[in-house]
């Protein structure tokens, strides 16, 4: 038989449930606006019951908490994740073609377009005076102001590239933090859970650091869990673990000791998966022929960028299938190089027919001397194009005429040749402006995509997102409603203790022989 005090421990067992329902209840309540926080519920049971040999059977002993466990469901994370990758890469890549379209605007404003058609309007206005060292000085001083401006996109187009270099390292680093962080954290939870409880906001910690770093690089969770309440935790990339339950794994930056591309920056990192942590290099891992999404793909990308069409002479040629900085300072590099060649084969190289129907040269300066070992565009060790100095010092040296001093210093032979050059079509078929048009063109195009994808991948976020939260996001009206319900649980718990109370004043006090 049940002991006469009895119905005092059903009555505390209430209370005990319902204080926890209602503690879970309010922390519930106090996080509802922190960032991966997952909802609580305080799951309970009957207790065991009391086996009696009696016509009524067994006897209830009250409420046990059996456990308080988040609802969360692991099907939104990976659906999550998955979105977060492609995001991250859309969004890395719109952040940098932006910049790049910028650098590119100018040409059909203030920049290449107005440059080059006052350039051929010199040589217009020289051709009726050629001998005018106004003309030739201006001539030249326009070549080197269009020299400046393909310089210094191709000057900002390299400082892109160091600029995603650096953020390479950055990623890489934060890769790193987050597998520590992730192994450190699992440590904590298994040491908590081994004594049979759930540590739940220890695992929304964990979570949100898995978020984190699937939006850098795509990445696969496992988790098994023992008969002992420990797990295995694993954090993965397509076989290369980053996280093996208490351990992380590195990965290491190795700069470039050759170019990929002709014109890259040096000190390029590439990126290695640490096997002993001893500093030693291991399996280089190479995101972009992983097929990897994520902003660290994105910024790689955009370094390494070259459409699929490396240097075939060099050696270290690696095809990235991305148009990013390598292809745009190709672009530009053969821009300035077909139009140096376009006027120093005609200063250099113009020749005619004489009486004598020989070949003799058609490029003559003031001084009656020809211009075959004077270039007018130059260029320096690192692709830099500039005039030709010895003719900004002294326009005289420009060749103008196609005849000797002595056969009419105001011939313009050489200067008609010059001014063909803004029509022909040298430029890959196209001539200079529509060559650059089209590269503007390729930019933009550019833009939009990853703007377009970019707004698909973040309206797929919010979705899922909302679904997450409907699902395990906490709700203030229904935390309310429980608030009232474990309330009254808690007062009938507390009414039957007072109803206990004065029965056993009865019992006692009341029922002795006077």
């Amino acid at each position: 038989m049940a002991s006469t005090f009895f119905g005092l421990n059903i009555a505390t067992s209430g209370i005990y449930a319902s204080q926890a329902a209602l503690t879970t209840t309010g922390h519930n309540i106090a996080n509802e606006n922190t960032e991966g926080y997952t909802r609580q519920v305080t799951n309970q049971s009957a207790s065991e019951p009391l086996k009696f040999f009696a016509p009524y059977g067994q006897i209830g002993t009250g409420v046990t908490v059996t456990s308080i466990e988040q609802i969360r469901d692991s099907y939104y994370d990976v659906k999550y994740r998955l979105n977060e990758g492609k995001l991250g890469e859309n969004n890395i890549k719109y952040t940098y073609n932006i910049q790049i379209e910028d650098y590119f605007n100018e040409i059909d404003t203030d920049g290449f377009a107005k440059e080059y058609a006052n350039m051929f309007d010199i040589l217009k206005s020289m051709q009726g005076n050629p001998s005018e060292l106004t003309y030739r000085a201006e001539f030249l001083n326009f070549g080197q102001s269009i020299s400046d401006y393909f310089n210094d996109i191709q000057t900002k187009l390299s400082g892109l590239q160091q600029q995603c270099n650096t953020e390479v390292s950055n990623m890489v680093e934060r890769i790193n933090v987050l597998s520590e962080q992730i192994a450190s954290v699992t440590k904590q939870i298994n040491t908590v859970e081994q004594t049979g409880v759930k540590a739940n906001d220890l695992r929304d910690k964990r979570e949100l650091m898995l978020d984190e770093l699937s939006g850098i690089i795509p990445i696969t969770v496992k988790e098994n869990i023992g008969r002992n309440g420990s797990t295995t935790f694993n954090v993965s990339v397509q076989g290369f673990s980053l996280v093996d339950t208490y351990n992380a794994s590195s990965l290491v930056l190795v700069e470039r000791e050759n170019r990929v591309n002709d014109m890259d920056v040096v000190g390029l990192y590439d990126i290695y998966y640490y096997y002993d942590g001893k500093g030693q290099k291991g399996t280089k891992f190479d995101v972009q022929s992983m097929g990897l999404t994520g902003s660290l793909r994105a910024t790689l990308d955009v370094r390494d960028g070259n459409n699929g069409m490396p240097d075939e002479d060099s050696a270290y040629a690696k095809a990235v299938d991305y148009k990013g900085v390598p292809f745009y300072v190709e672009k530009i590099q053969d821009f300035k190089e077909t139009i140096a060649q376009l006027f120093n084969d005609i200063h250099q190289k113009a020749t005619r027919i004489d009486e004598d129907g020989n070949e003799v040269p058609a490029n003559y300066n003031l001084y009656g001397d020809t211009t075959e070992d004077i270039p007018i565009f130059m260029f320096d060790s690192v692709g830099r194009m500039y005039v030709n100095k010895d003719l900004i010092y002294d326009p005289s040296l420009l060749a103008a005429s196609s005849y000797p001093i002595h056969d009419g210093v105001d011939d313009a032979g050489v200067i008609e040749k010059f001014i063909a050059i803004e029509d022909e079509e040298a430029f890959r078929g196209a001539n200079a402006k529509e060559y650059l048009n089209s590269i503007v063109t390729e930019i933009s195009i550019d833009v939009k995509k990853s703007e377009m994808f970019e707004l698909n991948y973040q309206n797929i976020k919010t979705s899922i997102t909302n679904q997450k939260l409907s699902y395990s996001g906490v709700d203030g009206d229904e935390e309310a409603m429980n608030l009232v319900k474990y309330q009254e649980a808690f007062e009938l718990s507390s009414k039957m203790i007072s109803v206990m109370q004065q029965i056993y004043n009865k019992l006692i006090n009341e029922m002795g022989v006077v």
